[in-house]
């Protein structure tokens, strides 16, 4: 079995959690250390029993807590070696060990495969966390479904999946023009509806949960994502359980068997 909890997931901030088989695994820390060391608590957890922590790549609002957090704890840091060029600086003394795209890492009982996404920063990793044949796909901050994803994902038990914002009101958010463009761009985020084609193309009779995840305060809702992914999973008559990752809320433990 793997249990995910977010404990924050925005384009403010984003830290989930991971456990399978005793292990915890600790994706991003883009809030504050208080916030996270308050929503390891909450999941009956401590970071010195986090096993590891994996980046998908060095935006602050994914990156933001570890200077902190590394103070107090030895952290073991999972990421690209690019990106670890970046971290250094902010946790001189973790661990780290670099990932390959494609390249499973064997952390306690979860194994962990990177793969690449299309976002607009060093080198941006998705994940694929697997335990006792249960897996968990792992999708944020891409502007596009790279190709082999739908095939790498297909099996999932869960999708943690970005689904950041409503078209018509980012053109409406009085954004700067280069602004909306690089959010909508192939280097930016997915729509809900391009969050909804992905799961049209990858869905399959064993997929339990969806997470909607980095959900934009300011060009979309959380009501709104639902809504066109509760349609998609009607259209196609799936009766997976949807979740909506909140900006300031810890989403609990769902568990995936």
């Amino acid at each position: 079995m793997l249990q995910i909890s977010v404990l924050a997931s925005s384009s403010r901030g984003n830290a989930t959690v991971i456990s399978g088989g005793g292990t915890h695994l600790l994706v991003d820390t883009g809030i504050s250390a208080l916030r996270i060391r308050k929503g390891l608590k909450e999941c009956g957890l401590t970071v010195a029993q986090i096993s590891g922590v994996f980046y998908t790549h060095e935006h602050q609002d994914h990156v933001c807590g570890l200077g902190v957090l590394a103070r107090k704890d030895a952290l073991n840091i999972y990421c690209s070696r690019y990106l670890a060029r970046d971290l250094r600086g902010a946790a001189p003394h973790a661990l780290y060990t670099y990932l390959e795209p494609g390249s499973p890492v064997q952390v306690g009982a979860i194994k962990v495969t990177p793969f690449c996404v299309s976002h607009d920063a060093a080198d941006p990793f998705g994940y694929v966390f697997e335990c006792g044949g249960v897996r968990l796909g792992y999708v944020t901050d891409t502007g596009r479904i790279v190709r082999g994803m739908p095939e790498l994902l297909s099996g999932v038990q869960a999708l943690y999946l970005e689904s950041n914002y409503d078209p018509e009101m980012l053109q409406n958010s009085g954004r700067p023009y280069e602004l909306i463009n690089r959010i909508s761009g192939n280097w930016g985020h997915l729509s809900n509806q391009q969050a909804c084609d992905f799961v049209r193309s990858m869905v399959h009779p064993g997929l339990q949960h969806i997470i909607l995840a980095h959900i934009s305060p300011e060009c979309n809702t959380p009501e709104i994502a639902r809504r066109a992914m509760q349609q998609t999973l009607d259209d196609i008559s799936h009766p997976a359980c949807l979740h909506c990752a909140a900006m300031a809320e810890r989403l609990p433990w769902i568990e995936i068997s």
